[in-house]
Order: structure tokens, then sequence, then C-alpha cells
């Protein structure tokens, strides 16, 4: 056998991922990075602390004064809840893309639009109805904005770990 026909189908011998890792995976790196961006951009309009950024995650559940309270243990339990929300999308987006495979070939258009309806489900429905701490002051236009492209960015990301585990998976 040649060396590089051997290679390639040492390559396809790769055993796949499970899906639970995909979504583990995706979330965490998905969501990390958001909450990055976000601190990033909260430093630089108003000097906030990038520990308050998961703080107000677990604010969430807890409460915005026992969030900002509990120091860098309610900041780690607000990233991994966030994790967690953005692994869900991750989840989501690999159901419909197994409902409707078609999607494979639509990465951006499709990603964007799952982005932005997860945006509008998060942040205009479940927490403004379940949350235990929302502020209702007015947020910056720059803020919304950089919060639409980066829910854009994540469908993004989560329709490319929905292609590329279909294509492991095949």
């Amino acid at each position: 056998m040649h060396v590089l026909a051997r290679i390639h189908v040492e390559a396809d011998a790769r055993p796949s991922l499970p899906v639970w890792a995909w979504v583990a995976l995706g979330g965490t790196a998905l969501g990390l990075g958001d909450l990055a961006f976000a601190a990033l951009y909260w430093f630089l309009h108003s000097s906030l602390a990038p520990i308050r950024i998961p703080q107000s995650i677990a604010g969430w559940v807890l409460g915005a004064a026992d969030a900002r309270a509990g120091g860098a243990a309610t900041a780690f339990a607000g990233a991994a809840l966030y994790c967690a929300i953005v692994g869900a999308m991750v989840a989501g987006y690999l159901k419909l893309t197994a409902w409707r495979p078609a999607l494979h070939a639509h990465v951006a258009f499709a990603g964007i639009v799952y982005g932005l309806a997860m945006y509008a489900l998060l942040f205009r429905i479940v927490l403004p109805v379940f949350a235990a701490s929302s502020s209702h002051a007015a947020m910056p236009l720059s803020w919304t904005v950089a919060c639409l492209a980066a829910y854009a960015g994540i469908g993004v990301g989560c329709a490319l770990i929905a292609r590329m585990q279909a294509a492991r998976d095949r």
C-alpha cells in the first residue's frame, strides 16, 4: 500500500467524537469566546472588571447582589452556566441539522439566522421572564450591535460544529 494511501485510511479510521463531546466542547469554546468578547467590550467601554461579566450571568439565577458578593466562585458558576447555555445552542443546531441536513450547505446564512434567533430567545424571552435579576437599564446601542454580531458568530460556530460532526460520522 502506498504511504499516502495508508495515511488516508488511518485518518478515516479515527473514532468519531460522541455527540455529547461536540456539544460540550463546542459550548465551552463558543461560550468562553463570547465571555472574553463581552469582558473586553465592557472593560474598554466602562472600565468594568472582567470578573463582573460571568458574575452578572450568575446573577440570572442568584440575583445581582449575591452574584457580586460571591467573588470568583460565582464568576466560575456564571461562566459554567453560560457555557452550558451555549452548549444547548450547539445541541439545538445539531438536532436541527439532523432534521434538515440541507442546512450544512448554507453554514454562513443558516448559522447567522440561528444565532440571531438564539439571541432573541435568550435575551428577549427567557431572561426577562425567568431571571432572578435583570437590569431594566438601557444598554448602549453599540452593545446591542456587538451582541447581535457575537450571536451571529455563535450561530456560525454552531453550524460549523454540526457540519464537522456530520462529516466525521459519514
